[in-house]
């Protein structure tokens, strides 16, 4: 199994929509891609601006294809309105 890891740094007042966005928009795109097996968004204790996006997929060939759509380009790009630049992407094989 194929897990991916992105650091995201919400900009100050905009944790609510990053929220109903991955809760409204992003998860029902990613959840219906075949080899998708689950997606959280962790908040911070710590840092109420930092998130966690966590991935996992069968593959990474299917996480790749999903890349690859039209609608990952359209929801990405509303949570990446959401945030600072810049985020980082971290992947790994579950064992």
């Amino acid at each position: 199994m194929f897990a991916l890891h992105v650091e995201l740094a919400v900009k100050p007042g905009s944790q609510s929509a990053l929220e109903r966005t991955f809760v409204e928009r992003f998860l029902p795109a990613i959840s219906v891609q075949d080899g998708f097996v689950a997606a959280q968004l962790l908040r911070s204790n710590d840092i109420p601006t930092s998130y966690r996006l966590c991935l996992s997929f069968d593959h990474q060939a299917s996480q790749q294809k999903w890349v690859a759509t039209d609608l990952h380009q359209e929801v990405w790009s509303l949570v990446e309105n959401l945030c600072e630049k810049g985020y980082t992407v971290a992947g790994y094989t579950v064992v």
